[in-house]
């Protein structure tokens, strides 16, 4: 984070920096956050059987810590770093409308090359469904021409396809979010169909290696075992 607000780093240095920060976050919070929430759970358990004394709030206090850290993020990446593309003639599209320029295309992708990549799946009581492990997914707010109320998950195929979305018209290049080019177009997704709101969230899971100090066995085979149970944490 401090080398992607340091204004002597390049550019394009300083948005890797930001990347940086993303993917440790998101491992921090598949192999740390479990473990704190679990001695959270024993501390507040009268039959654990277990003798636990963690720093008082640490899940709170965490949280606030990652809080502050997110809304940095933010304003160095609005404030800072999406100025200065521009002045680069590099545009990115981050919480803004498209151009009709970009929409046109924008539309012509999520025909040709998106679209087939979206499975939409609709919640209710009785699906058996579960959301993998760091993936990406709308939730869509839907009501019909009944007026009943629906909500879809749509996965966002960022596995498939570019995370992002470039068109070039004259001298400025236009970036856009794989995730908003499929928002532009969720009428496509969800023909005769209201749509009411859509929501991003992640999906990570508990990614702890839960390994004994002296395992006897081989433990290439423990640690094999363990990962396995990453995508079901």
């Amino acid at each position: 984070m401090e080398e992607a607000a340091d204004n002597t780093v390049p550019l394009l240095e300083r948005i890797k920096f930001l990347s940086i920060f993303s993917s440790n976050l998101d491992e921090f919070y598949r192999v740390r956050m479990p473990v704190i929430h679990a001695l959270k759970k024993i501390s507040e358990d009268d039959n654990a059987g277990v003798e636990v004394a963690p720093q008082p709030n640490v899940l709170q206090q965490a949280k606030d810590i990652i809080n502050k850290q997110q809304e940095r993020f933010g304003t160095i990446l609005r404030e800072q770093l999406i100025p200065l593309l521009k002045e680069h003639r590099v545009h990115l599209l981050y919480n803004q409308p498209f151009t009709p320029q970009v929409k046109a295309k924008a539309d012509e992708y999520f025909l040709a090359e998106v679209l087939a990549y979206l499975q939409p799946v609709f919640l209710n009581d009785g699906l058996r469904f579960f959301p993998e492990n760091n993936k990406l997914y709308f939730v869509v707010h839907l009501k019909d021409d009944a007026g009943h109320e629906k909500i879809a998950l749509l996965n966002i195929p960022s596995d498939e396809l570019p995370r992002f979305f470039t068109v070039k018209t004259g001298e400025d290049t236009f970036i856009a979010l794989l995730d908003d080019v499929i928002s532009y177009n969720l009428d496509k997704v969800f023909p005769r169909t209201e749509i009411i709101g859509c929501y991003s969230i992640k999906i990570t899971r508990d990614a702890e290696l839960d390994l004994d100090d002296e395992y006897p066995g081989d433990i290439s085979e423990e640690v094999e075992k363990q990962l396995k149970k990453r995508d079901l944490g």
